[in-house]
């Protein structure tokens, strides 16, 4: 177990939640401003309630972590400096980010401020929270479905904090990194706007609802495992759920750190479970990797026997303080105010004057500066020496009691303020950390397969590279590329984890110091910061394609990924017309026609609907949501991920006006449940009516199909 005391980190959705959460015993709450927070629902706080609620904060010892954690476009990019600056200066504790342009950012531009890397940023591996040490982080909140022995991994490899949720909902979708609510109806999760349609039912069942997590009976096991910040989900959730969450796991925290042990008694494990639950409790993935027992089943709504959360709660609570004062014959009143963490002596201009009638009395003094009501504080003991025969008015004893108290907030507040001359001057220009990506005239065709028909197929075609998965990449299929004249790219799994599973980070290591030695093997396609990692552990010097799971959502963050091993990027998938205009970067690679994964999980349908079949190639199969639209679903036994894929297919290959704003260097076409006939009818289809700059005349389908985010983008 760590040597420090455990920190309780709460949710804080507003002012009331914030003061529920001081109340209920938290160490730190995390907090979103009105904009570029993942829950853009809450309600949020306005500029001036995040100051004020810092100094509140810090005035009780308490710490706040401000949400910065979307994605961010490049227009918006130029907010970043005026929205922390002022919080910055005024002590704030930490910034929850996932966009590694923004990492990048903060770290150039306020060089004191710790950075907290988002679940969202969907660290699995060590791997991948080593690529971003050199960002000033302090701290990683690892993606939910790490196991205690990976969470303890990770902390070792590194010695980073390590934030862990305990408590509330989860995503079926790996780090809450989904596009489903973007695609179906522009909702982004990326943006803080996720419409949850996890939630829905999907074949008459509802099979990618998790339950909520409780982990409760698990504060010593989560402690061992190098967890130093226990997070309670649900800046959506009401004060009353922040209290009452907060104040039971406040209570064994206490327990455990007192006597090592944690056993929480049935009445208070009753009282936890049903404060706003959905469809019953799991420990999450912490002790398994996945199973049906964490799936709803029914429908996932909520119960909730929550008593309103009591007023007191609410309300800011006072300080103790002891004051002491002295007021004598010629000389100005000295005021001390103090307790057993902090003491201030001030002098304060006033002085007293000879009494006519009445003379001051110590208890007219003592009464007039106990009476601290709305400052923040309570007097608890007052001490008064007072020459006899002077006089002070009571707005002059007001005077001198709020002198004291501003002087020792001050004192307290002190050490929390950051000073603003070694900052950077302010500068519009935040966006221009990006080399222009080269291209040649001419634009490459690479084609993605996800098994050997598709494959064959390819083979044949006119296309330059071919991309394979990595668990495609057999003997068999090598001897099938050996001699094809084409350039061949690997697919490296889009989720790298340290277990012993086929896409652990040991063994993709090991298969890339195998497939490296291939010398038609041309690159790699990574999904992950972990891959990028491994590859530069290696000494890779080779071609590496960021993939479009792989966010660089503006310049900033394609900047930094260029100077750190990428070769090139994807365009991003969210983003429309004029959005990739403002990006400003050309010589990309571009998805003209594929469906796009909306989910990566690791929990199974398959095993969930109890027919799981292991298959060493994966399983395939469709699930159908409300409105009868099939979603394909490719199950990877081999490394224990299920994806998810868009219903419909992108395809943009006749979008004209696109390629000559972002000219693209290199464009795709993704095949994934598509039959070796529908590969070939695709593939001739392009190339028979393809223009030299990679559009084409006509677009490749003739059926179905969607333009992605082109025309409306997301918010």
């Amino acid at each position: 177990m760590r040597n420090n005391r455990i920190e309780l980190l709460a949710p804080a959705g507003d002012r009331d939640c914030f003061l529920a959460a001081l109340n209920a015993g938290a160490d730190a709450v995390y907090l979103g401003l009105k904009r570029f927070g993942a829950r853009a629902n809450a309600g949020n706080f306005t500029r001036e309630e995040l100051l004020q609620s810092l100094d509140t904060a810090h005035m009780h010892g308490m710490k706040i972590y401000l949400t910065v954690n979307t994605l961010f476009k490049d227009r918006e990019m130029d907010e970043l400096y005026d929205l922390l600056y002022d919080p910055y200066i005024n002590g704030l504790d930490g910034v929850i980010v996932q966009d590694i342009g923004v990492m990048s950012y903060i770290c150039d531009t306020f060089p004191k401020l710790p950075i907290h890397v988002s679940t969202q940023a969907g660290i699995t591996a060590s791997a991948g929270a080593r690529f971003l040490l050199p960002l000033q982080v302090k701290r990683i909140v690892p993606a939910r479905e790490l196991s205690l022995k990976e969470i303890r991994k990770l902390y070792e490899d590194t010695n980073l904090e390590i934030e862990c949720f305990i408590h509330g909902s989860m995503c079926y979708s790996y780090s809450g990194k989904c596009l489903l609510s973007s695609f179906i109806g522009g909702r982004s999760g990326n943006r803080g706007r996720c419409a949850q349609p996890c939630r829905l039912m999907y074949d008459g069942g509802y099979p990618l609802s998790l339950k909520d997590m409780c982990t409760i009976d698990m504060i010593d096991e989560l402690a061992h495992s190098g967890v130093s910040s226990f997070k309670i989900e649900g800046r959506m959730k009401s004060s009353a759920y922040v209290y009452g969450v907060t104040s039971l796991y406040r209570k064994y925290l206490d327990i455990f750190e007192t006597t090592g042990k944690c056993d929480v008694s049935s009445r208070d494990r009753s009282r936890l479970i049903s404060i706003y639950t959905r469809s019953g409790n799991c420990s999450g993935y912490y002790k398994c990797h996945n199973d049906s027992s964490m799936i709803t089943q029914g429908s996932p709504s909520y119960e909730s026997s929550t008593e309103p959360c009591p007023s007191e709660a609410v309300i800011s609570p006072d300080i103790p303080v002891n004051i002491s004062c002295s007021i004598h014959t010629g000389e100005k009143a000295v005021i001390c105010i103090y307790n057993d963490d902090h003491s201030i002596g001030q002098e304060v201009d006033i002085i007293a004057q000879k009494a006519c009638n009445h003379s001051l009395t110590v208890e007219t003094v003592e009464n007039q500066l106990k009476r601290c009501g709305g400052s923040g504080f309570r007097a608890e003991n007052v001490e008064v020496s007072v020459d006899e025969g002077l006089f002070l008015t009571k707005g002059q004893l007001n005077e001198i009691r709020r002198a004291g108290l501003e002087a020792f907030s001050d004192e307290i507040l002190r050490k929390y303020r950051r000073k603003h001359d070694h900052l950077p001057e302010k500068s519009r220009e935040v966006c221009d950390d990006h080399d222009e990506l080269s291209h040649d005239s001419k634009v490459e065709t690479r084609i993605s397969v996800l098994d050997k028909k598709q494959l064959e197929v390819s083979v044949s075609s006119d296309a330059d590279t071919l991309i394979i998965p990595m668990s495609l990449a057999d003997e068999d299929v090598l001897d099938i590329l050996r001699h094809t004249g084409k350039k061949i790219c690997i697919s490296l799994p889009v989720i790298v984890r340290d277990e012993d599973r086929a896409n652990s980070s040991h063994n993709i290591r090991s298969f890339i110091e195998s497939i490296t030695k291939e010398p038609d093997i041309n690159g790699f396609y990574v999904s992950n910061l972990e891959s990028l990692q491994i590859l530069k552990d290696l000494g890779y010097k080779g071609e590496i394609t960021a993939d479009y799971m792989f966010y660089a959502y503006n310049s900033r963050a394609c900047g930094y990924l260029r100077k750190n091993g990428i070769a090139n990027t994807v365009v991003p998938v969210e983003l429309n017309m004029h959005e990739l205009s403002d990006r400003a970067i050309t010589g990309e690679e571009l998805m003209i026609y594929g469906r796009i994964p909306v989910m990566i999980s690791a929990n199974c349908i398959q095993k969930t609907e109890k027919t799981c079949r292991r298959d060493r190639y994966g399983n395939r199969l469709y699930i159908t949501d409300r409105k009868g639209e099939k979603l394909f679903v490719y199950c990877n036994c081999n490394e224990c991920v299920n994806t998810i894929y868009n219903s419909v297919v992108l395809s943009i290959a006749d979008e004209n006006a696109l390629f000559e704003r972002i000219r693209p260097s290199v464009v795709r076409l993704s095949f994934t449940d598509e039959s070796g006939e529908e590969t070939k009818r695709i593939i001739d289809r392009y190339f028979a009516g393809r223009n030299k700059n990679g559009s084409c005349k006509i677009n490749p389908v003739e059926d179905k199909y969607t333009r992605g985010h082109l025309k409306r983008g997301v918010e």
